[in-house]
């Protein structure tokens, strides 16, 4: 393996033998004699395997009618002995394949895991990726439900699990509490970019520490949470630079909205920056979650449109105003 992939990585994961990052994902590597060596899992559907060497596909545990069912199901007599990485791989397989004809048996979402693990044990290389192959699913928010109703997010991710008990006012979020209503943006995404999916998930975490100040139930809810999404990510430890990008993503996603009543030398160097796109999707997909529909996304839109053209033009300011007799009067 050494021989033939460049960076991988010894995260010292029980099961776990070294892990390779690539543009497509993270893929996490096992080494067995034989195909028949590996162990059993308690979800159903990932019994099922393939022997590279007889070029065939194994059925051990006889799941073959689960995948043509599309049914994710526990293990009898391994399942419910099972800890957290039972919980993950479930939410995993939720994030990227649950379609309207996939289903999650009842016992399984449900009936769950009681902890038996504790949040020391789950060490945070395993939650990074975890949280990465989970942001990239197209129904990421599945995975994260799960992972709430089993008790796995208060356990490891308070941060997160504290949105779920505050409350949104239905005149402007008819979607639910603060947890239901940012599960809901993830709908909407049209990239998978993971300091976007980032900055959807935590554009909203500072809400249950704001204080309601002049009419604004939560006041400076942007900047406490993105302290909180910059401690969040530096324990996982991503990079400064990836940790500034999400921190501006989410400190900076009301702005949007108030693009079109500010003075143009007041968002200047924020809408020069090369993340300001990403915000403005951040912003779409936050929109989109609600009923107010994109309108307001398009006129943010169309001012960003307007300055990236005025910001071209040397006899204009960024603000659109005419230089052009300064420039003659310079030139004489």
């Amino acid at each position: 393996l050494t021989k033939g992939l460049e960076r991988l990585e010894y995260p010292g994961i029980d099961g776990i033998d070294a892990v390779y990052s690539c543009p497509e994902g993270v893929i996490l590597i096992t080494c067995v004699d034989s195909v028949l060596d590996l162990p059993r899992s308690p979800i159903s559907i990932l019994n099922f395997a393939y022997d590279p060497a007889e070029m065939k596909f194994l059925d051990r545990c006889g799941v073959y009618n689960d995948l043509r069912q599309k049914v994710i199901r526990g293990m009898e007599g391994l399942f419910f002995s099972a800890g957290w990485k039972t919980v993950t791989d479930a939410a995993v397989l939720l994030s990227r394949y649950l379609r309207r004809d996939f289903t999650v048996e009842e016992g399984l979402r449900l009936e769950a895991f009681a902890p038996g693990d504790s949040a020391d044990d789950y060490v945070y290389f395993e939650q990074r990726i975890l949280l990465e192959e989970l942001l990239a699913g197209k129904h990421a928010k599945e995975g994260f439900r799960l992972l709430r109703k089993t008790g796995f997010v208060d356990l490891h991710w308070p941060e997160l699990s504290a949105m779920y008990e505050v409350m949104h006012s239905k005149e402007h979020h008819p979607e639910g509490n603060v947890w239901d209503h940012t599960l809901e943006t993830f709908s909407y995404r049209k990239t998978n970019d993971l300091a976007l999916s980032f900055g959807l998930l935590f554009h909203d975490s500072g809400k249950p520490l704001a204080t309601p100040n002049e009419g604004r139930k939560f006041d400076k809810h942007s900047q406490i949470g993105g302290s909180i999404v910059s401690r969040f990510l530096r324990n996982l430890g991503y990079s400064d630079g990836f940790v500034q990008d999400v921190n501006f993503l989410v400190r900076q996603h009301m702005l949007p909205s108030f693009l079109h009543e500010l003075p143009t030398y007041r968002t200047e160097q924020i809408m020069s920056s090369q993340l300001f796109p990403l915000l403005l999707e951040l912003y779409r997909c936050d929109l989109s979650s609600t009923y107010r529909g994109p309108d307001g996304y398009y006129r943010a839109c169309k001012v960003y449109r307007a300055y990236l053209k005025n910001v071209r033009n040397p006899f204009r300011t960024p603000d659109g105003k005419k230089i052009l007799n300064q420039y003659v009067q310079g030139r004489g």
